[in-house]
Order: C-alpha cells, then structure tokens, then sequence
C-alpha cells in the first residue's frame, strides 16, 4: 500500500492553490502576449530557476539514456501539449471555467490509470469524483442556470483534460524512477525546446511588447517559480504517494481557489451558483479521500500504542 501522510495531501493542497492563481497570472499575461510566447518564456524561467537551485544544493541525479524517451513522452503531454490547449482555452474563456473545466481531469484519469497501471477505486472514491463533477458543472451555470462558456474555449480545455491522463500516466512512471525535482527540471527542459519551433514560427515580437513587459513580467516570472516549478515538484510528490487516480482527485480544488482569488484579485463575480459548486467540489474531495484519511488514523493510533 503507497504511503498516504499529511505531508502529502499538503504538498497536493499547496499545489493546487498555486495553480488556481495561474489562471489568473495567464489571464493578465494574455492581454500582452500570445499563449505560445507565455508558455516559452514561463519555461524559461521555471528552468533557470530549477537548475539553480537543483546545482547549488548538489540534488541533482543522473539521467540513464533508457529513461529519455519516457522523459520526453512526459513532457509531450505536459507541459507543451497541455499548456497549448489550456492557454488558448483561457484566452477564450474566464479563470473560473476554465479551472472548471480543467478539474475534469479527476474523471478521466481513473479510465487510464485502470487500463495502462491496473488500479482500482473504492466506492467512496468514486462517489466522491462525481459529486466534485457535479460542483464543476454547477460553477459553468449562471443565474438562468445555462452555461456560460465559449464552445471554443471549452473544446480547447476539453482537448487539455484529455492530454493530462497521458501526463499522468507517464508521471507515475517517473516518479518510480527519479526524485520530484528531477522530474519537473527535465519536462521544463524538454517542452521548452518542444516550443522552439512554435515561438519562431507563430509569434511575432514588436517593440511594444517589450515596452509593455512591467505590466506581465512580474506574472511571467510567477508562472514560472512557483507554477511550473515549485508547484510541479510537489504534485510529483503527491502522485509519488498517492498513485494517479486519488492524486488527481485534488484537481477539483483549482476552481476553488481561483474563484476565490480572481473574486479577490481581478474582481470576477462569485455568484450563488459558483459558492454552492465551491461547496460540491469540497465535499466530493472529503469523500473520496475518506477511507485513506480513516485508514492513516488508524495507523497513527497503532503506532501510539
């Protein structure tokens, strides 16, 4: 049985509060530059700041050739993949839905993480993952109760949700293999040379965007640190211990908190439908994480005996 502490559902609750404000460094990011351009220079800084660190406090591994393609399978996924179809399905949608949309992810990961790593969820896992579902749902409605989302957007997001069960599946496969830090150093490395091409090809950088640059540095540099950085290492982490399908189940939390912080921040209203979908997403969370938290108690109270 994978070990399942406190120290891990803080790692994935950390994670998830730093990716709910990514939504909302994106969105002020997305009013100067392109989602491509975003996403090359949040990588940019996310390596110099991983290598640094990874150099000057000697924690960084040796890589086996075996390993490269997997790494590069990985990375495939995510970040390059995945942040292409989430960046322009922000750029067509708000924060909240868009977190919304990404929290699906939790639904569709059991499918992969029964067909390619054979494992199973209890009933309370599952119950869990559908009220959750249900609470995503509830955050698309508006007061007329109809969604409010660009189809656009959504098939962007949807197209996101399916990339990440690719993602999670070579993750768990790596973090068998190498440590955290390792693993979201190398993926930074390799989508950033996956977007090369991209950034050559598709952007056109004026002299107006670089006049701009104080108005998105400070967000550029902040997805960079702390979401494909910081954020990323704890996520490895957390799916370290908790195996794909739980792990991802945090993924609900993102549009909890940036509902929270975009009410806070960008002034994004925070409608009756939205607080009870807030309330779904919670809930869903505590039941599907249940029957780990009793069993830890459990042992916690054996081991003080």
């Amino acid at each position: 049985m994978k070990e399942n502490n406190f120290l891990t559902h803080i790692a994935g609750v950390i994670a998830m509060i730093i990716w709910g404000l990514s939504f909302i460094w994106s969105t002020q990011v997305y009013e100067n530059l392109n989602p491509t351009a975003t996403i090359f220079l949040r990588l940019v800084v996310a390596t110099i700041f991983f290598t640094a660190i990874l150099f000057t406090f000697r924690l960084n591994e040796k890589i086996k050739k075996e390993h490269l393609g997997l790494f590069a399978l990985a990375a495939l996924f995510e970040p390059f993949l995945y942040f292409i179809f989430e960046g322009y399905g922000l750029k067509n949608t708000s924060p909240i839905i868009g977190s919304a949309i990404v929290a699906m992810i939790p639904l569709v990961t059991p499918i992969g993480a029964a067909i390619f790593l054979k494992e199973r969820l209890t009933p309370m896992n599952i119950v869990g993952l559908f009220v959750s579902f249900a609470g995503v749902v509830t955050m698309l409605l508006n007061k007329n109760m109809v969604f409010t989302a660009s189809p656009k957007g959504i098939l962007f997001l949807s197209g996101a949700v399916i990339v990440a069960v690719g993602y999670s599946i070579s993750l768990i496969k790596l973090t068998r293999l190498y440590k955290p830090l390792t693993i979201t150093w190398m993926q930074n490395i390799i989508g950033m040379i996956y977007f090369i091409p991209l950034v050559l090809v598709m952007e056109h950088f004026e002299p107006s965007n670089f006049g701009n640059a104080k108005e998105y540095i400070v967000p550029v540099v902040c997805l960079g640190v702390f979401c494909s950085a910081i954020a990323y290492a704890l996520w490895a982490f957390a799916y370290s211990k908790l195996g794909a399908s739980k792990a991802n189940v945090y993924n609900n939390l993102i549009p909890v908190f940036t509902a929270i912080f975009s009410y806070f921040i960008i002034h994004e209203s925070l409608t009756p439908q939205k607080i009870i979908g807030i309330v779904l997403v919670v809930f869903g969370l505590v039941l599907s994480q249940l029957k780990d938290l009793r069993q830890a108690r459990l042992s916690k109270e054996k081991t003080t005996e």
